[in-house]
């Protein structure tokens, strides 16, 4: 079988394929700054040509340039390869066991900015797609490659680029984002879809300098402006008071509500809790659950104003800024969370003391449990030994909507293999994970030119 030649040269070459990932992540690409984003870049571009003979170029939408490449197998199926190349900055640095772009090998883990998220799932993946061609004899798919260099950005370039290549891209049979997803070693999920994201900013600035607080009785204070907002959209206790967005919510659906039990065991609260320390969760359980994944959320990123340092400083603060995130599910959008604050600030009689800034803002994706490229997709998980849990949607958010809702064509998010600490020192894949991916890439491609 094919599968079984493409494993064993995975195997014969596992030394390799490990050594090529860290290859990768010694390459700094860090979209905040433009660190290195060239060069990543470039290398990938070349790589692409240069070992599977792709027509790989840089495109530019006025940012990072995402790199695209196609490959024609003579296939009447095709599969989009998204990727990200880009990576969070690695601050601080000081609590790095090894540098970040060392890609040191520390026990059974590779340790480095962009292991997890996603560049040492990305080169697993152009890996198994050249075990795939050289074992194989040929991709059993036509391959479209989307990497792009501004994920961590918000991904401001993608919208012109599907729009650019809307032609070229739709009707694809699937698009794959290969990251490891064995949050539990050994249950490995396949994600079917993530919430949509407004970032917004509220900025207050009632004068030109912080005021003696024996005025305070005649003055606006901002942060109080700021705190009466937030006590509109949120109760520490009770939880989001957007009743306005929660009205048009589809979620959970009954076919989401199939794979609670999925959620469940291969996403223990418990775990959650623990690796980030909380100790009094608002929710647990069941509910825990169909409110994290299933329904709209309103959180309070960060609030400044005013003097917190050592000793005591009397004063009615100059401005307060408060930022807020908003997590979207079926059937809201972008607009809905817009209007509705807009509407709570000028119910509230604080139109003309608010300034508004929207920043991210794009809207949630789904693809249904029942599509075939999703059968395909577990069974790649069959031919690796493996069993996968299913996740309608996740929590976080991501810009796939391009493809299933703009260019209609699926998209899940899975591969074998663990890692974490994403965004924060020490971030780590296991060893382990490049093989696994390599062959589940293998696997997946061969399973979906079946169908």
């Amino acid at each position: 079988m094919v599968l079984e030649r493409v494993f064993s040269y995975i195997e014969e070459h596992r030394k390799q394929f490990i050594e090529e990932v860290r290859k990768l992540l010694r390459i700094p690409s860090i979209s905040g700054t433009g660190e290195g984003i060239k060069e990543t870049a470039t290398y990938l571009r070349d790589w692409l040509k240069e070992r599977l003979g792709v027509e790989a170029r840089l495109l530019r939408y006025g940012g990072h340039p995402v790199v695209y490449g196609r490959l024609d197998a003579g296939s009447d199926k095709t599969v989009i390869l998204y990727s990200m190349y880009d990576v969070q900055p690695p601050d601080p640095l000081d609590e790095w066991e090894v540098p970040p772009f060392e890609a040191r090998i520390v026990g059974d883990k590779i340790v480095a900015r962009g292991a997890y998220n996603t560049k040492g799932a990305l080169m697993s993946m152009l890996l198994g797609v050249e075990a795939l061609v050289r074992a194989g004899g040929k991709s059993p798919v036509n391959l479209v490659f989307v990497l792009e260099g501004e994920e961590e950005l918000g991904s401001p370039s993608m919208p012109k680029f599907v729009e650019d290549k809307a032609s070229e891209l739709k009707g694809s049979t699937l698009a794959y984002f290969a990251i490891p997803s064995e949050r539990i070693p050994g249950k490995p999920t396949i994600v079917l879809g993530n919430k949509g994201i407004v970032f917004i900013e509220l900025r207050v600035r009632t004068s030109k300098y912080d005021v003696h607080s024996s005025f305070s009785r005649g003055l606006i204070n901002p942060a109080a402006v700021l705190a009466r907002i937030a006590s509109e959209l949120m109760d520490p206790l009770t939880g989001p008071k957007v009743h306005w967005l929660e009205d048009k919510v589809v979620t959970p659906t009954s076919e989401d509500l199939e794979y609670l039990k999925h959620i469940e065991e291969a996403v223990p609260q418990e775990e959650v809790l623990k690796m980030y320390g909380v100790e009094k969760p608002r929710l647990r359980g069941r509910d825990w659950y169909t409110a994290v994944y299933f329904k709209p959320t309103v959180n309070i990123d960060g609030f400044s104003s005013g003097y917190t340092g050592p000793g005591t400083k009397t004063i009615t603060p100059a401005e307060a800024v408060m930022r807020l995130d908003f997590r979207l599910v079926p059937d809201t959008e972008p607009e809905d969370v817009i209007e509705g604050l807009k509407r709570i600030i000028d119910n509230l009689g604080l139109s003309n003391l608010v300034e508004v800034h929207v920043y991210d803002s794009y809207t949630w994706s789904k693809t249904s449990p029942r599509h075939p490229t999703v059968r395909k997709a577990v069974e790649a998980y069959e031919d690796l030994g493996m069993k996968p849990y299913i996740i309608p949607i996740l929590p976080g958010s991501a810009p796939s909507y391009l493809f299933t809702r703009v260019l209609g064509v699926p998209f899940i998010s899975t591969a074998p293999g663990h890692g974490g600490r994403a965004h924060a020192p020490n971030e780590y894949i296991t060893v382990d994970t490049v093989p696994k991916i390599a062959k589940y890439t293998a696997a997946l491609l061969q399973r979906v030119s079946e169908l």
